[in-house]
């Protein structure tokens, strides 16, 4: 076995572990038992348990970020970018809901460096909509202000929905709803270039 797949393996157990136990609950003892490996083949990819937490963030966030440039890379007008690059991190986030439930929920409070790593992504998402804002017309200060919120809507309704344990189509009507507000509020057409995706019922 190669070792990318050994350490993919053994990541994919944490993910697992994290998700049932929590963050300060969860042992590599506990890791190593669902990766059916010894505890010294885990400290060969990770230096502890807060590093295998950090690849799994880094994991959500390059999934994420690659739909994203794949989704822009598609389409020129600022309009069609904003939502093609919306949705994808939608897509993203709902593909695997174990990950994005370990990630955004068990790592709320759980150590001060997860925290600012998921800032990070936050500001990197905001980052695209700041320059599609702007490139609609809208001023630099308005733009920012607008796409942290927009940010912060979407990380908060994931939460709720992961701990309601809600269907995906709850998800996906929630994420049309905020769309439908922020394009309200920037001045938007929802028809513009890309029509809205429907996941609702």
């Amino acid at each position: 076995m190669e070792e990318r797949d050994r350490r993919a393996e053994i990541l994919q157990a944490a993910q697992k572990v994290f998700s049932q136990y929590g963050y300060h609950q969860a042992t590599i003892r506990a890791i190593v038992d669902e990766a059916n490996c010894a505890a010294g083949t885990f400290y060969l990819y990770f230096a502890s348990k807060e590093d295998c937490f950090l690849a799994l963030m880094d994991k959500l966030y390059r999934n994420i970020m690659e739909q994203i440039l794949e989704a822009r890379r598609q389409v020129m007008k600022p309009a069609e970018k904003l939502r093609q690059s919306f949705w994808a991190v939608v897509e993203g986030l709902s593909h695997d809901t174990e990950l994005t439930s370990v990630v955004l929920v068990r790592a709320a409070g759980a150590n001060p460096m997860f925290e600012e790593r998921l800032w990070r992504v936050r500001d990197a998402f905001a980052e695209f909509i700041v320059e599609d804002l702007v490139e609609s017309g809208l001023t630099l200060s308005r733009a920012s202000i607008g796409a942290h919120a927009c940010v912060g809507a979407l990380a908060e309704t994931v939460g709720v929905w992961v701990r309601s344990s809600e269907s995906e189509s709850a998800l996906m009507t929630a994420f049309e709803e905020i769309e439908h507000i922020f394009w309200l509020g920037w001045g938007l057409s929802q028809t513009e270039g890309v029509e809205s995706k429907s996941y609702g019922n």
